[in-house]
């Protein structure tokens, strides 16, 4: 009895054995393969020029014209008169307002822009080929390097929701106080023209 399990343990390690073996063979024939492939291996391009050089690169150019000319400073215009962030002066209700409302408006612009750059830059580095040729993994290396781009844009939401937040908080806190002071100051009953009667 204890013959046969010592033999069937002795053919089991066998198997064990040369499975392993095969096992290391198959891989080591793949990787072969690979390295003969990745060698010989030149990625075809869709168009229909064919000539592909060693040497790539990446450069990225971002021009944004704002308008102004070379020589102004910032927070100034072209004009030169000095312009900066509305109602930022916070005297009135309506500074406040318009204050909010820019920056909303400012921050809604900047993350449609900044969301449309991260998908763009992601379509970008998708199709550059690691330094074997291969496309394998580039589009999770993409979104790896593209999210803090998404984060950024997601960040100018947070801004313009919060800059909407801002002017209905303050309309909620302060209503009933401008409404005092809009009716401490009596209008002026307009005066009779003086004449010499």
């Amino acid at each position: 009895m204890e013959d046969r399990r010592a033999a069937s343990e002795a053919a089991k390690q066998q198997r064990k054995a040369a499975a392993r073996t095969d096992r290391e063979a198959a891989r080591t024939e793949r990787d072969r393969l690979r390295r003969e492939r990745a060698a010989t291996h030149v990625q075809r391009s869709r168009s229909t020029h064919r000539e592909r050089t060693k040497n790539r690169s990446l450069t990225i150019n971002i021009n944004k014209n704002s308008g102004r000319s070379a020589g102004a400073a910032v927070g100034q215009s072209a004009a030169g008169e000095a312009k900066g962030t509305p109602g930022a002066e916070f005297m009135t209700n309506e500074d406040i307002r318009a204050f909010s409302e820019h920056l909303r408006k400012q921050g809604r612009n900047r993350a449609v822009e900044r969301g449309m750059d991260y998908e763009h830059l992601v379509q970008v580095l998708r199709h550059i080929p690691a330094s074997d040729g291969s496309l394998a993994g580039a589009r999770m290396r993409a979104r790896r390097v593209a999210k803090h781009l998404k984060a950024i844009a997601s960040a100018e939401k947070v801004v313009a929701k919060q800059a909407a937040a801002l002017y209905a908080s303050f309309e909620r806190e302060f209503e009933s106080d401008l409404r005092k002071i809009g009716k401490a100051r009596a209008a002026q009953q307009p005066r009779a023209p003086f004449t010499f009667n």
